[in-house]
């Protein structure tokens, strides 16, 4: 009987050990900056909060089917290699100007096809969530029409309609000026949000980024509600318009390399800086001397340093592969500030630099020696 209960031991143990040896949840993981290590108690959406991410973008990236993920699992942060199928043959954005769904086609398939960003297309088709269906319209650039030109930031602005007769410019011209003054003209300094607008869709429109819109409004959260104001440039925008930067600011190049897309419209979509490209690991340098005001990962752009100069400059740095600055870091002209990488949306190695006037992107070679 002894013996018996001995093999019953011994049967049960064997049957832990092998059940351990299989497990799905691995003791031992390799910490690495690439992934992040599941906790007991995490949940993607907290993981997302923690690396400024989205539950959507970590299913995407993870290829994942729902949210349930477990302890000791990799969520990886960073886009990786993908397999044969996501690599596709890019082509220019048809004259219609959108793409009809076919059948198993995802929209970061359809992003990679014509180069863009989930996130744009996500804006141009006014989407809520990531499912699209066989035989759907999905747009690749911007739609024109009446009121999307009206919002066009270089437009000017309409000119005030003759004031007789009287009954006519009461009426009806009354009602067009107001929904052209509002906020879209260049000379206005803030934007009245609209119901159904978001941070993303305020700073698309006035191209600016949503981290400039929430330090120029002290906003803790991309948070807005309908008849918020939100200033598009400090009130001293138009006194320091007339000191121009190159007078009193020498800039030195971020990194030297190939300059790959250069400022402006690129297939459709607006490209707002260079990109210079460089192997992984060239040194970054600051253009001047500035402070960190964000040094983080951001969704699109991976790794970003941005500095803030004087007379309203700011120099974007981004898909880092490493960020060696934190926020409120003074810096000098010419310190190492980061290392070229590929994170975010890259198709290879190269430094993404963009420089901004008072919230406004230029060209940077314009102020580059």
């Amino acid at each position: 009987m002894k013996a018996l209960k001995s093999l019953i031991k011994l049967f049960l143990l064997l049957l832990f050990c092998f059940t351990l040896a299989f497990s799905h949840n691995p003791k031992y993981v390799t910490p690495s900056e690439e992934y992040h290590i599941v906790k007991k108690g995490e949940t993607l959406y907290s993981i997302s909060k923690k690396y400024d991410t989205t539950v959507e973008q970590l299913k995407r990236i993870n290829q994942l089917e729902s949210n349930t993920i477990l302890v000791g699992q990799k969520i990886y942060l960073n886009e990786k290699n993908r397999s044969a199928k996501y690599y596709v043959t890019r082509r220019e954005i048809p004259e219609k100007g959108y793409h009809v769904v076919k059948k198993g086609q995802t929209l970061y398939r359809i992003s990679r096809i014509y180069d863009l960003t989930v996130p744009q297309l996500m804006q141009y088709n006014k989407l809520s969530s990531y499912t699209i269906k066989p035989e759907q319209k999905i747009w690749l650039q911007p739609r024109e029409t009446k009121s999307s030109k009206s919002y066009s930031l270089q437009t000017t602005q309409t000119p005030t309609p003759p004031k007789k007769p009287e009954t006519v410019s009461k009426k009806v011209p009354d009602k067009k000026t107001k929904s052209t003054k509002k906020d879209t003209s260049p000379k206005s300094n803030y934007h009245v949000v609209q119901k159904g607008e978001t941070l993303y869709s305020i700073a698309t429109r006035y191209d600016m980024t949503i981290y400039e819109l929430k330090h120029l409004n002290n906003l803790a959260s991309n948070r807005i509600f309908p008849g918020q104001k939100l200033y598009l440039s400090s009130t001293k925008a138009k006194e320091v318009s007339k000191v121009s930067p190159i007078k009193s600011i020498k800039l030195l190049w971020p990194c030297k390399g190939t300059i790959t897309n250069k400022f402006g419209m690129q297939n459709g979509k607006p490209h707002k800086g260079i990109d210079i490209a460089c192997p992984v690991g060239t040194a970054i340098k600051s253009v001047a001397d500035g402070e960190v005001v964000y040094s983080k990962w951001q969704r699109g752009y991976g790794h970003v340093m941005i500095l803030k100069h004087k007379h309203g400059l700011m120099t974007v740095y981004a898909h880092n592969k490493e960020n060696f600055f934190n926020k409120g870091d003074k810096v000098s002209q010419g310190d190492k500030i980061a290392s070229v990488g590929t994170s975010g949306n890259s198709s290879g190695p190269h430094l993404h630099f963009e420089l901004r006037l008072e919230g406004r992107a230029k060209d940077p070679l314009n102020y580059l020696p």
